[in-house]
């Protein structure tokens, strides 16, 4: 029996839940950029900042946990390798949380490549319909004043009715 098993299979929980929790809030962020309500979203972000934090501290926990099996090269070997040599329950309950936090990872990475591509075409197109509709400008964003500024399309509020 590995003495440090229930560490580790704490650890690997722990490290699930805050991907599910990452997912919710992933769904929130799509949703609001979708329904276009920005109140809540920094909020949203700067959640998402701490479980990544939170998730960073596990991940190095999880690491030296398992590091105590190098291969011959000082090498920490691949996961399923490490639980090998713990009886079968433990192996199989390790291996079940641990293909869970795989997939949920992936889930996470397409939802953010997902949203990525969508904002990315949403300032696509918002450029385009600035240089379509204020031709003159070339391009160029002016401050309230009249001043030229130079700024990414990030942020813009019109201030102008047609």
């Amino acid at each position: 029996m590995d003495t440090n098993y229930e560490q580790k299979r704490q650890v690997l929980e722990q490290e699930s839940d805050i991907l599910d929790k990452i997912n919710d809030t992933q769904d929130t962020m799509r949703s609001a950029v979708t329904k276009r309500e920005w109140a809540d979203f920094e909020g949203l972000l700067l959640s998402m900042n701490g479980y990544k934090d939170q998730f960073e501290v596990l991940e190095k926990e999880r690491m030296e946990l398992f590091s105590g099996s190098l291969d011959a090269q000082g090498n920490t070997p691949h996961f399923y390798t490490l639980i090998a040599k713990l009886p079968e329950n433990e192996r199989r309950e390790l291996a079940n949380i641990y293909r869970r936090i795989k997939e949920r990872a992936l889930k996470v990475r397409l939802a953010n490549d997902s949203l990525a591509l969508y904002l990315e075409e949403a300032k696509t197109t918002l450029n385009a319909f600035m240089k379509a509709a204020f031709p003159t400008t070339s391009g160029n964003t002016y401050s309230r004043k009249g001043t030229k500024i130079e700024a990414d399309m990030s942020a813009l509020v019109i201030d102008h009715v047609l």
